[in-house]
């Protein structure tokens, strides 16, 4: 199972740091990429959902993947985002994934138009890893593709040599323990994407976690890998709950997109700017964010 140790633990998918004209801030991502790395994790992901990968233009969205790709080096993975609404798009941006220096490209299903079900699944990826010199991840999140991978489909994909990763966000506890049995004999990595649902996963067996909170708080996610690593159950749950104290953040605001940018401002790894249209936060909102922060004792009062 050589791909479940080359990919585990802590990858947090990067905000991407936007000045007031939507270009990137690279003071700011490096600045994040640096917190990440001196605080455990294993690697980042960009150009995912918390990068706003289908908002911002796509000069930004090469630029940062050249920007992550340069400055991370050697430190750890950096999981490069490759997602489009067709296998075409997707194949296209893996082309330029490559040309860059990536080692590894995230794809999701095909969206936008209604899905024809597991076998287009099935079909994207087959297409994609026939025509790709990089390794793959795929990754489900059906909140926003709106299509959902099911575990006897990625069992099949664990069967491609170069997909080594799959990154679930359904938040589906009953699928996410299927995909745990499905893929144990598979030469395949297996990461949690949903917040909620950190330490069950790891305990039960994911090799690592993908949360967007991460960003912010990797020393909170490293220590809950460690735990459930380590088999402690009452420690693993101590932290999970304070994870879920955090989340509740997200919930305080127009997006959660915006809440997560303001984050970037409180702790001071960036500006608060996201990609239009999404709406910025009030002072409302703000205030409420960090009554939410300071109650899971998460900074300083």
């Amino acid at each position: 199972m050589n791909n479940k140790s080359r990919y585990s633990g802590i990858v947090p998918p990067l905000v991407t740091p936007l000045n007031n004209d939507e270009k990137v801030c690279k003071d700011s991502l490096h600045k994040l990429i640096d917190h990440c790395f001196s605080n455990g994790v294993s690697g980042v992901f960009v150009n995912g959902t918390s990068g706003e990968a289908m908002r911002v233009s796509d000069s930004v969205w090469e630029e940062v993947t050249r920007e992550t790709l340069a400055y991370v080096g050697y430190r750890g993975v950096v999981f490069c985002g490759a997602i489009d609404s067709s296998t075409a798009g997707a194949i296209e941006k893996i082309k330029k994934i490559e040309a860059l220096g990536g080692k590894i490209a995230v794809c999701t299903p095909p969206f936008y138009l209604s899905s024809f079900g597991q076998d287009e699944i099935l079909r994207h990826y087959d297409r994609i890893c026939n025509k790709s010199n990089i390794e793959i991840a795929v990754y489900n999140i059906p909140d926003t593709t709106h299509v959902n991978i099911l575990p006897r489909t990625i069992a099949k994909l664990a069967e491609y040599d170069n997909i080594v990763v799959y990154k679930d966000s359904c938040a589906d506890w009953q699928q996410f323990q299927r995909n745990i049995y499905y893929l144990h004999d598979k030469d395949i990595s297996l990461f949690n994407g949903a917040e909620e649902l950190c330490a069950a996963s790891m305990l039960f067996g994911a090799q690592g976690c993908i949360p967007g909170l991460a960003n912010f708080f990797p020393d909170l996610f490293v220590k809950l890998y460690k735990a459930c690593k380590a088999g402690n159950i009452t420690e693993s749950y101590n932290l999970q709950k304070k994870i879920c104290k955090v989340r509740d953040c997200l919930f305080e605001g127009p997006s959660w997109m915006s809440v997560m940018k303001y984050l970037l401002s409180v702790y001071g790894l960036g500006e608060e700017y996201v990609s239009w249209p999404i709406p910025e936060m009030t002072d409302e909102h703000k205030h409420k964010v960090l009554e939410i922060l300071h109650e899971a004792d998460v900074m300083e009062a």
